[in-house]
């Protein structure tokens, strides 16, 4: 009774956070690309804007991950999101290319401080009491994720439609209060910090991350991410531009109906997860999204366009779940947890922002969007290493 009552708890509180901290973060989602257009950047030049928070990322993953398993998880949980409130207001103050740059910077220093820290801290409560990794759980964080993304980037979206910065004052505001929040809810369900170095032997060890280098699921976690990312990269930066300002869709409406298909996505990938293996949900989601990219940068009519467009949400949505499960996977039973999952997200953005760099430079030479289309199935053939790797049974809930 008492095992059930304290998963229950680690559900909430992993839910909640997340939750919380995506609402605000995701205000800006939908109309980042319009902001930097509307204040006089162009629309090659975005792409250039957005690989400085590739570019922070990279720069914040390693030492993140050290900290998180140092000093303590929730500490450097709520340091992200006061990095990223700053990074906010750096938008407010200042409204040209460098500062622009600067904020996605910083932006991308505290994504990198998040990245992992929270699924590091879940796992550790998960270990000390003596709870399994749970692919079902890993699902309900994504819905959860695209649902509060769908809810706060709405609120964005009307926001925007009064003043382009009130979605930043919201994102702020609500980031910067997010450190109070962690401790409220922490006191409440009487939980504390962790981190992997609370006893004298756990001791911080380079031959634990080395040997997580010739682990099966390192790999697996590493091509997913990098063909998910590098893949989704072009949909996620411009997608607001090719189905709103080109094909002339309502802004609310493409967001909401794109989100719907990111949460039915993750609905999907909970419930099939259970009875069908790694290895055909893999092979299903990237033979879907290849097709789905190639016919996106063929067809012309609109609604055609939409309609592929809500289809690679969906599947984005199912491989997100995937990627949240094998992460989970993977890092239990270790004690480094932060560290690991910082160093293949590390390796994963040294490549993403690599093939930022070449998408600039391609449409720069070929001067039209649709042949990223293109460009995206390629990256996301890259998901396909991962198949020979995947045993045929795999049950991590």
């Amino acid at each position: 009774m008492r095992l059930k009552s304290v998963s229950f708890k680690i559900t909430i509180l992993f839910l909640v956070f997340t939750a919380v901290f995506t609402l605000f973060r995701s205000s800006m989602s939908g109309i980042f690309s319009l902001f930097y257009a509307k204040n006089g950047i162009p629309n090659a030049n975005i792409s250039s804007i957005k690989s400085f928070q590739n570019i922070g990322i990279m720069v914040g993953l390693l030492p993140a991950g050290y900290l998180a398993d140092k000093i303590g998880r929730l500490k450097v949980l709520t340091l992200s999101s006061l990095i990223i409130a700053t990074s906010f207001f750096i938008l407010i103050l200042f409204r040209n290319f460098f500062f622009f740059s600067m904020a996605e910077l910083l932006y991308g220093i505290g994504l990198a401080l998040n990245s992992g820290t929270l699924l590091a801290y879940v796992t550790d409560l998960q270990e000390q009491n003596k709870i399994a990794p749970s692919s079902r759980l890993m699902g309900m964080q994504v819905i959860i994720l695209n649902l509060t993304t769908l809810i706060g980037g709405n609120i964005g979206t009307w926001l925007f439609g009064i003043k382009d910065t009130a979605p930043i004052w919201f994102a702020m505001l609500g980031l910067a209060l997010y450190p109070a929040f962690v401790w409220l809810m922490t006191s409440f369900l009487s939980f504390s910090d962790n981190r992997a170095f609370s006893k004298k032997k756990d001791k911080y060890n380079i031959k634990n991350i080395v040997g997580f280098f010739r682990k099966r699921n390192f790999w697996i976690l590493l091509l997913l991410n990098v063909g998910y990312d590098c893949g989704t990269q072009f949909i996620l930066i411009y997608w607001s531009i090719i189905y709103v300002e080109k094909l002339g869709f309502n802004l609310s409406l493409v967001y909401t109906l794109f989100m719907c298909a990111l949460i039915l996505g993750s609905v999907l990938f909970s419930k099939i997860s259970t009875f069908v293996n790694s290895k055909g949900i893999t092979l299903l989601n990237t033979g879907s999204m290849i097709g789905a990219f190639i016919l996106s940068g063929t067809l012309k009519n609109k609604y055609l366009l939409l309609c592929l467009f809500l289809l690679i949400e969906l599947l984005m949505g199912m491989m997100s779940g995937q990627i949240s499960a094998t992460s989970n996977e993977a890092i239990y039973g270790e004690s480094n947890k932060s560290t690991m999952l910082s160093t293949v997200s590390f390796i994963a953005e040294i490549l993403v922002s690599a093939s930022l760099f070449v998408s600039n430079s391609i449409m720069k030479v070929f001067e039209d969007l649709k042949v990223m289309f293109f460009v995206s199935a390629v990256y996301f053939g890259v998901v396909l290493l991962t198949i020979p790797l995947i045993k045929e049974k795999q049950d991590v809930r």
